[in-house]
């Protein structure tokens, strides 16, 4: 961003509005006149929106404030028959009638409204006996052709009142001798902050105090404190020059207020604490900074400044510890000051100047998201701010920026993070009237998993015989997480180029490592990845064969004891030790999993007279190589591994109804990739190791049920009759791990009757539709479609399939309805790319107002509207989009320290349901082949001959039983 910088002279002030400014005065000494040069940031951008002329009558109106609850603004006028001064106003912001709220007789300012909504405050002359004199004497000066110049008047009748809302019951709350204005109520109603210089006619002031004093009586003005009645009043300031302007925190902590230099030269801002401790300057521009205002997160200020000219001043925002530099508001011609947020912190109004003098007040929509980005702020907590039960673009983009923010660090399940932002869902339930879903009433519901791995002390790896080295670990060498741990003694070593096993198809030739090759009780040293020269179509196909997964099963069952994995000098892969990373357990594996160094290799291969480098571009261009076996060299080595169990967390929440017995849930997953250590990261090497913040995967979807939360929180209490159902809502942990959190939750669904499950998984990339997928889940999902698509005019396109790679496959696995809501994929997929910037928040509401409509046709009977119905998968996640033949089983992702594949039921007329597979089903044998874990199957899967019958052996209630299956080949 561009900063700059800008040398203020000193010139004549103009005429401004508002208890807030005074004038700058020449200084004696022509040196000072040039102030020190102030940053700050001036390039254009959109912080405000949709601006709008609040007040239209009379030549001046200015310095509103809003009520507590947004809904009124109190403000300053020239409007009153018989008085040029100004009086105050209250504008009903609902109705739009003004109401005077000030006697009407002389001077008034500064008004506030107190929390109660039963009264406010103000300054004013009404008191003073000279009122009627000092009304024609203004009336008379207006007249003359040569009007002075204007200043603020500190008029030493000024004092503070009270009133009700129509002006009545009119209290006195100060009487010292002096200026008593520039007040405001705590948040609490329990304190008013106000400027005096009480203290200018009270203290005994000598030299050049009193000289100063008695030509400008604002240099004695100071910051003080006082109950709400009027008592216990108590000086926060006691510096040399005018402190004024004050204004509390939104939590009632902190105090805001400008200073000016004794000389009156230039002003600051400033804050302190209620008590007057801790008083910190948080500007540094050298010119006319004034009238701060905190936003209501207390996180960052607005303010006014001459930086540009006393001829334009305009609106500033500055972070509230003074760290950034100031970022400019607003860029017209004219005067822009006295500027105060709404409550809710989504609008700002401020009073604007022309060049004839006139002003008015002036309203726009504020981005908060964008001043946060511009001041270097973190997003803002939606738990502590202002949230509509409607639902609104400015609420999604908080939700979602506050998710996606680096400081939650990609929200990995199990991390520190995940705590922080669950905390914050269930803090926000709570508030709403929603109750916790989880065990005991709690919003927290935990499992355990497996979450990392690090190396033990005991790991080792040596050749032995002719060719003898020892390695170092975490150097030359690393166990891989799916290893088996142990001790393996020494075996002969074969290296088999890129360790791969692929059986011909109707389109492609067999590729094998591994023929004419004995490997069986030898370690094997392949290449990682697949040949990088070949036709595409062909790398495509050798792609399903190349995961270091499946190349460790295929090794496996060639008799393999172990398998060291290479990059190769022509991979331009980066060698990685030292972090080893959580890949997944094959804790029953018999097979020891390395990896090794280049060089390592390279040296190890020489022995055998042959050139790594050689041999893999030989092998990247298709060609196959014998095996070749390391003469003399034996291998043996030592894996220790200690695994990290962690605990995630879901937060789930009821909304109950009265009388309901049936219930429909709304839910999306909260977790993402963490730094990439979770789950399949799709990061360029540019982008490893950075957070994938997930704005759209899914902290768009999460926006989503929180909103849909707070809505029917509130539908609930203004019309309980439209909902008949209980609604419940739920951020699931371990979706990108294998839908473990949801999968956890559906264990026990039954006990919650829930009827209907709607998912929402990436809705942030709406662009001209959106995908309802899992149609064929339910009877009655289409017409409930086709009537959603009429009543919230959205485009959609619909998909039967309910056997989706996401959390409504947990729910539809236990017997629920689903329906999952997708705007579909996009090239920052899984990477940190994915951030809050590139989300379409219009489109997201919109997809909300889908899943409204869907929801409130489901939940305004008490009978279910969806029955459910298994189908047949027309794609298998387990099986892969891109397999020959399936079975169709489905997996149970949360399986651990399972010894086979348990699966959690079977596809509709398929192979699996044919041969009478059940859930709860543990697969130990297939065609011949011990499964020993899920890539175990795969892998046998991928090589069995479909249409032919072959044996399978299940666990099913602790008996082995073995079952006649016939895989089919897919269309």
């Amino acid at each position: 961003m561009k900063k700059v910088k800008v040398l203020l002279t000193s010139v004549c002030i103009f005429s401004v509005i508002s208890c807030q400014f005074k004038e700058a005065k020449p200084t004696k000494s022509p040196s000072e006149t040039v102030a020190s040069s102030g940053s700050f940031v001036n390039e254009p951008n959109a912080l405000l929106g949709e601006a709008r002329q609040m007040t239209f009558v009379g030549p001046k109106s200015g310095e509103g404030y809003f009520s507590p609850d947004g809904k009124k603004m109190i403000f300053q006028s020239e409007r009153e028959p018989g008085n040029p001064f100004y009086q105050m106003y209250i504008l009903d912001l609902v109705k739009g009638t003004t109401t005077r709220v000030s006697p009407g007789l002389g001077k008034t300012t500064c008004g506030w409204i107190h929390p109660s909504m039963k009264k406010v405050l103000y300054s004013s002359t009404h008191l003073d006996p000279e009122t009627k004199k000092k009304t024609q004497d203004e009336y008379d000066n207006r007249k003359k052709a040569v009007k002075a110049r204007y200043s603020w008047s500190f008029d030493e009748n000024y004092d503070i009142f009270s009133s009700d809302l129509q002006g009545k019951n009119v209290v006195r709350l100060t009487k010292e001798k002096g200026y008593d204005a520039e007040g405001s109520y705590s948040p609490d109603g329990q304190w008013i902050a106000f400027a005096s210089n009480r203290a200018g006619y009270t203290d005994k002031l000598e030299g050049e105090d009193k000289k100063l004093f008695e030509q400008d009586s604002s240099y004695m003005m100071d910051i003080y404190i006082m109950k709400a009645d009027g008592t216990q009043v108590k000086r926060l300031t006691t510096s040399k020059g005018y402190d004024g302007g004050p204004f509390f925190s939104a939590d009632g902590k902190k105090i805001t207020w400008r200073r000016f230099a004794p000389n009156g030269s230039t002003a600051e801002i400033y804050t302190m604490n209620v008590d007057g401790t801790d008083q910190k300057e948080i500007t540094r521009l050298k010119s006319m900074s004034w009238a701060p205002y905190f936003h209501p997160s207390g996180d960052y200020i607005i303010f006014g400044s001459s930086v540009l000219g006393y001829s334009n001043f305009e609106l500033f925002i500055v972070d509230a510890q003074g760290k950034h530099a100031p970022v400019r508001v607003t860029f017209d011609d004219g005067f822009d000051g006295l500027p105060v947020f709404t409550p809710d912190g989504g609008s700002l109004s401020w009073t604007h100047r022309n060049e004839k003098g006139e002003s008015q007040i002036l309203i726009a929509k504020w981005d908060d998201t964008l001043a946060r980005k511009l001041l270097g702020l973190p997003a803002q907590d939606p738990a502590a701010g202002a949230l509509s039960p409607e639902v609104k673009v400015e609420d999604v983009k908080k939700w979602v920026y506050y998710l996606s923010s680096e400081n939650l660090q990609g929200r990995g399940t199990g991390t520190p993070e995940e705590k922080v932002y669950t905390e914050k869902l269930a803090q926000l339930f709570k508030s709403w009237g929603l109750v916790g879903a989880g065990p005991q009433g709690s919003f927290f519901q935990t499992f355990e998993f497996t979450s990392g791995v690090g190396l033990g002390p005991n790991n080792l790896l040596e050749v032995v015989g002719s060719y003898k080295k020892k390695y170092d670990v975490s150097k030359d060498f690393e166990p891989v997480s799916f290893s088996k741990a142990g001790t393996f003694r020494e075996a002969p070593v074969v290296f088999v180029g890129y360790g791969i096993k692929a059986p011909a198809s109707d389109k492609e030739s067999e590729y094998n490592s591994y023929k004419g090759l004995d490997v069986k009780g030898k370690w094997v040293i392949a290449l990682k990845d697949l040949p990088s020269d070949i036709k595409p179509q062909r790398r495509q196909y050798l792609n399903l064969y190349s995961r270091l997964q499946h190349k460790v099963t295929v090794a496996k069952n060639e008799g393999a004891v172990g398998i060291i994995f290479v990059n190769g000098p022509e991979s331009g892969l980066p060698e990685k030790f030292g972090n080893i990373k959580f890949e997944g357990s094959l804790s029953e594996s018999n097979l020891a999993v390395l990896r090794m160094s280049t060089a390592a290799a390279a040296e190890l291969l020489k022995y055998a007279k042959q050139d790594l480098s050689d041999l893999q571009k030989k092998l990247d261009k298709g060609d196959m190589l014998e095996g070749i076996v390391i003469p003399s060299a034996y291998i043996k080595a030592q894996v220790d591994l200690q695994f990290k169990k962690s605990q995630g967390t879901n937060v789930v929440a009821k909304l109950p109804v009265k009388g309901a017995t049936a219930s429909i849930m709304i839910g999306a997953h909260g977790d993402h990739l963490g730094h990439g250590q979770f789950g399949s990261s799709l990061a360029k090497s540019s982008d490893i190791a950075r957070p994938h913040v997930g704005a759209d995967d899914n902290a768009s979807g999460v926006a989503g049920v929180m909103e849909m939360a707070h809505y029917y929180s509130q539908l609930v209490k203004t019309a309980p009759g439209q909902v008949q159902k209980n609604l419940y809502f739920g951020v699931w942990s371990g979706e990108e791990l294998g839908n473990l959190g949801s999968s956890h939750f559906t264990k026990e669904v039954s006990k919650h009757n829930i009827t209907a499950y709607i998912n929402m998984d990436m809705i942030g990339r709406f662009k001209d539709r959106v995908f309802v997928q899992g149609l064929g889940s339910g009877d009655h999902w289409a017409p409930l479609t086709e009537e959603v698509g009429v009543r919230a005019a959205l485009p959609m396109i619909a998909q039967e399939d309910p056997y989706l790679p996401t959390d409504s496959l947990a729910f539809y696995m236990a017997g629920v309805p689903t329906i999952n809501f997708f705007t579909g994929s996009h090239a920052e997929y899984h990477s940190p790319k994915d951030t809050a910037d590139l989300i379409n928040y219009e489109g997201v509401v919109r997809v909300l107002a889908g899943v409204k409509t869907y929801a409130d046709l489901l939940s305004d009977s008490k009978i279910p509207m969806v029955k459910y119905v298994k189908v047949a998968s027309a794609q298998n996640k387990l099986e892969g989009r891109t397999f020959r033949v399936y079975l169709g089983t489905i997996p149970d992702y949360s399986q651990e320290g399972v010894k086979g594949v348990r699966i959690t039921g079977a596809s509709k007329d398929s192979p699996a349901e044919q041969a009478g597979l059940k859930e709860k089903d543990i697969i130990t044998e297939f065609d011949g082949i011990k499964i020993e874990n899920l890539y175990d199957y795969v892998y046998t899967l991928q090589s069995v001959k479909p249409n032919k019958e072959t044996m399978m052996k299940i666990l099913r209630d602790g008996k082995v039983i073995e079952v006649k299956i016939t895989p089919k080949l897919k269309e």
